[in-house]
């Protein structure tokens, strides 16, 4: 009953998965989900080419997406917007091929870029951290209260659930990157250079609160996030095997 239970969560288990063949789009999309779950809480945050693999497959899960058969609810809702933080690694892999090539993908002196680039990874990470969390706290919410949640776990809760993630994400984003702008310009509160506009200082004064948030929000998410995955990947399986 349990078991049962949490792979619905999924929502795109409407039979038995062993009938059905490999190419299946329902299948696509727990292997994506796993995939993240492993580049989020496993492999280390900095680690670029796990971004790129990630990214590609997202690549694969949009087109799996499209299929008919997938089914338009929440846990889709999430995957997709999961998919679409994936957007943002796309500007660090152009900013790579413009320092090896001489093609001019992107304005900016090479600090510029860089910050940005970097600013950019970390909104694709906290973007699907987030998005991540929500699809665990999904899985919870069907495990613990399947009849008493069904009234949150809809498409419109869903999408505004991700509008307030982006919207967060990228206000971090713009204030990282303006504060930081500003310090490389040599901007300061004193002095010929200083800043006047109460905007401007804002950012600089918010951009190390802002860190250290999303670092303990961090470790936060990933622990919540690391025993859903325990609960979901490892411990299920292992049931199943007992019955």
């Amino acid at each position: 009953m349990g078991l049962s239970t949490k792979y619905s969560y999924h929502q795109i288990n409407h039979g038995d998965s062993a009938s059905r063949p490999e190419t299946d789009p329902r299948n696509v999309l727990r292997r994506y989900l796993l995939l993240k779950y492993i580049q989020y809480l496993i492999l280390p945050s900095s680690n670029f080419l796990a971004s790129v693999f990630g990214m590609l497959g997202s690549v694969y899960t949009a087109v799996a997406l499209q299929s008919p058969s997938i089914s338009r609810k929440s846990t889709t809702v999430f995957i997709s917007h999961l998919v679409q933080a994936d957007v943002l690694v796309l500007i660090r892999i152009a900013e790579l091929f413009q320092g090896y090539t001489d093609v001019k993908l992107l304005a900016g002196g090479p600090s510029f870029l860089e910050g940005l680039c970097h600013n950019l990874l970390n909104a694709n990470e906290h973007a699907s951290l987030l998005l991540l969390s929500c699809l665990s706290l999904e899985v919870l919410l069907i495990t613990l209260l399947p009849a008493e949640s069904r009234g949150l776990r809809t498409v419109r809760w869903a999408r505004l659930a991700c509008t307030l993630i982006w919207v967060a994400v990228l206000w971090e984003l713009a204030v990282l990157q303006a504060a930081e702008s500003l310090q490389r310009a040599g901007l300061s509160f004193h002095g010929d250079h200083s800043l006047d506009f109460p905007l401007l200082q804002g950012c600089v004064w918010a951009a190390p609160l802002l860190r250290m948030v999303s670092r303990v929000l961090g470790v936060l998410l990933w622990l919540g996030n690391a025993y859903v995955y325990y609960r979901v990947y490892c411990r299920a399986p292992l049931r199943r095997k007992s019955c």
